[in-house]
């Protein structure tokens, strides 16, 4: 049972649903880096970005590409919303002030989708779930080999933008120093919000590509907020690349675990690894890599 051709397949699911991992830990490790934010709300974001594009390609029947587009705006503008109503109005106070603001957030959000979108689970459907592809001994729809492919050219874009940008300038230059960085004519606040746009919008495509293979639902967001949490931790608070290895690594470890063990272990495992970091490297696993402010 347990071949080649069988631990191959794991290792595909795996980078599939690591792609995910990477898109909402990127976000999440872009607030955290840049603006020393522990957004608890961010979950929510992803589990919205599924339901927009829900919205986009069933009842205003636009294509994957554009309901994608929709929901990323849609839920960006969300979180723009949040950071000027919620997030701005306490910055610089205690840590736990936004922790607790943004476990707030989460339940708002959560709330307002059981009320607007109902609770029961639905699925996006689109006309590549019809599309098989065949790799040799692997077998995926078109739809979850498009999640890998669109995730590398998000994040691709996303790597010119930080590196090659004058809003990815001023995006380091804040997460390196605030102060220095408003001295030389940058913006914070508009900086803040591009930062959670960026972030909201990002988490927003993980959670609409993944409702197209799983069903969403008002509570969806929780579980992935938690798994986002262990990336950025595992990868290193405030390394964006660090989250792109983290994100890979505990998405094929959860598919090899599933395979070989059980469905009920894969959680335990993340948490486990998480313990596991903390104890050996608690700067994370790719500590020596680029941080935000280095990025």
């Amino acid at each position: 049972m347990y071949t080649f051709d069988f631990a191959l397949t794991l290792f595909v699911n795996g980078l599939i649903t690591g792609s995910v991992y990477v898109l909402v830990a990127i976000g999440l490790t872009l607030i955290f880096g840049i603006l020393h934010v522990v957004n608890f709300a961010h979950g929510e974001f992803y589990m919205l970005g599924g339901f927009l594009g829900l919205v986009a390609s069933t009842t205003l029947g636009l294509p994957l590409p554009f309901a994608l587009i929709f929901a990323m705006v849609g839920v960006a503008a969300l979180a723009i919303a949040a950071e000027r109503l919620v997030f701005r109005p306490i910055r610089g106070r205690e840590p736990t002030d936004t922790i607790i603001s943004s476990f707030g957030l989460a339940v708002v959000l959560q709330n307002a989708a059981l009320l607007v979108f109902g609770p029961q689970p639905q699925l996006i459907r689109t006309e590549l779930s019809t599309v098989f592809l065949n790799f040799g001994p692997i077998f995926l729809t078109g739809q979850r080999a498009l999640i890998p492919v669109v995730t590398l050219v998000i994040v691709v874009i996303f790597h010119i933008v930080l590196r090659y940008t004058w809003t990815g300038r001023a995006l380091r230059a804040v997460a390196q120093h605030p102060t220095v960085a408003t001295l030389s004519g940058i913006d914070v606040n508009r900086v803040a919000l591009a930062t959670f746009a960026i972030g909201g919008g990002l988490a927003a495509g993980a959670g609409m590509m993944m409702s197209t293979v799983y069903l969403v639902h008002p509570q969806v967001g929780a579980m992935t907020a938690l798994k986002a949490f262990t990336v950025v931790i595992v990868g290193g608070m405030g390394n964006v690349y660090g989250a792109v290895a983290a994100g890979l690594l505990l998405g094929v470890t959860e598919s090899f675990v599933s395979g070989y063990i059980s469905n009920e272990a894969r959680d335990i495992v993340g948490f486990a690894l998480v313990i596991l970091v903390l104890m050996v490297q608690p700067s994370g696993l790719f500590s020596f890599g680029r941080s935000m402010d280095r990025a």
